[in-house]
């Protein structure tokens, strides 16, 4: 086990074509929603959607759709494939191994996700609940509504569906797996949870950043226990369903929907 986590070497040039892209990677989930965050206000973002002439508004939705999901692809699922390949010389059996992504257990594995998802619903009531009754406003602290920005109804379910599986794979496989053989995996569910939640940081808010690392924590607790990854996928997709049919089904609600 040691040898396939610590077979790194810096002489070889794969090795460095797959950190350079682990780096990027990085960049562009962790580094980047921090500077967009504090030098990119989402105001900016938003007047310049307002000034794309109606008749452009689908194409522009295809290729940002496109653009996100090219963006899951490749830095949630692809590098962390390059990586084990060129790094670890896994197969993909062997990938998926590591990944934790396993029949086995599977109905265990979609109760602990169910699970989760009644978890996660109420801690975010109950904060939601304590943060209003010390003055915090959370009626703009929902980061679904600016995905209506740039997504219709459909293509914004189809992302609740597919971007889960990427992100799970990145950050409750890939990284929890890494971090957990170094650190021991309280500290790994810590830490993968708060790089999920500063990931979150592009929509410019910062409540839901901070829900979304909560979250983040029970979902690495819940693949930790099961030794699934399905559990997580499972709970991620479920609750982004759920709390976008809820935002859907009550917008007049004061209680704000988050989706990861």
């Amino acid at each position: 086990m040691f040898h396939q986590l610590m077979d790194f070497s810096i002489q070889r040039p794969v090795h460095i074509i797959a950190l350079i892209l682990l780096a990027v990677s990085f960049f562009l989930i962790i580094v980047f929603p921090i500077i967009s965050y504090f030098a990119m206000p989402l105001s900016t973002t938003t007047s310049y959607i307002e000034t794309i002439p109606e008749s452009f508004e689908t194409i522009f939705e295809i290729l940002i759709l496109l653009t996100q999901l090219l963006f899951v692809m490749g830095l949630f699922i692809l590098v962390p494939i390059i990586w084990y390949h060129l790094v670890n010389k896994l197969s993909l059996k062997e990938m998926f191994s590591r990944l934790k992504l396993r029949k086995e257990g599977i109905d265990i594995a979609i109760l602990w996700g169910i699970i989760a998802v009644i978890v996660a619903f109420g801690i975010i009531f109950v904060t939601g609940v304590f943060v209003e009754y010390f003055g915090y406003d959370l009626t703009d602290s929902s980061n679904i509504t600016d995905l209506e920005l740039y997504f219709s109804l459909p293509s914004i379910f189809l992302l609740l569906i597919i971007q889960p599986v990427g992100e799970e794979i990145f950050f409750r496989g890939f990284l929890l797996e890494k971090i957990n053989f170094f650190t021991g995996e309280k500290i790994a569910i810590i830490a993968t949870g708060i790089l999920f939640g500063i990931a979150h940081l592009t929509y410019g808010k910062i409540y839901p950043a901070i829900m979304t690392a909560i979250l983040g924590m029970i979902f690495g607790y819940i693949v930790i226990k099961t030794k699934n990854l399905y559990s997580a996928i499972i709970a991620h997709i479920l609750f982004n369903v759920t709390s976008f049919t809820l935002y859907l089904l009550a917008q007049s609600l004061n209680l704000e929907a988050l989706i990861l």
